[in-house]
């Protein structure tokens, strides 16, 4: 078989294939396949992600909270914060997806006008599934959560006023 025939042979095929109708649905749906399970693939890595940093932030402002009323009543002094933070936000942050949580806590002293305030930290990664194709094997995240106190009471009054016309006039 010469070099011509064979070039012949491939451009008939070539036109018949480029020519058919047939079967032109599946090759739309296989081409479309793939970035329609990407992006499926991101959204459920995404959402485990965020799961895992929102069930961080209600861990860390739980924490908060308690070291706040901790030092406020003196049940715990300044020396004990990291520890207590520690051992808080492990009793309320039960996330699997979750790795390498860590969480640093840093105590502001009151001094002069500026109230005493907490602020934690925290911050972890989860193995994601379908992004490791990408070439992102894991998904970082973080969150911070402050907590400032005084002792001065205030009292605080809300009140709402509601004026409705007492007569209605037409007006052209």
């Amino acid at each position: 078989m010469s070099g011509a025939s064979v070039f012949r042979k491939l451009r008939a095929a070539a036109g018949r294939f480029i020519g058919a109708r047939d079967g032109n649905i599946a090759v739309i749906f296989a081409l479309s396949a793939i970035p329609i399970i990407s992006f499926v693939g991101t959204a459920i890595d995404y959402t485990r992600a965020n799961a895992a940093r929102s069930s961080m932030q209600a861990a860390l402002d739980s924490t908060a909270l308690m070291l706040s009323k901790d030092l406020t009543y003196g049940t715990i002094n300044s020396s004990q914060i990291t520890t207590k933070a520690t051992a808080y936000f492990n009793a309320l942050y039960n996330n699997r997806d979750a790795e390498n949580v860590t969480i640093t806590a840093t105590y502001t002293a009151p001094s002069g006008s500026t109230a005493p305030s907490i602020e934690l930290n925290g911050s972890g990664s989860i193995v994601t599934d379908f992004m490791r194709v990408a070439g992102f094997p894991n998904m970082n995240f973080n969150t911070s959560s402050t907590t400032t106190w005084g002792n001065v009471r205030m009292r605080v009054a809300l009140t709402s006023r509601v004026r409705w016309p007492t007569t209605a006039r037409w007006m052209p």
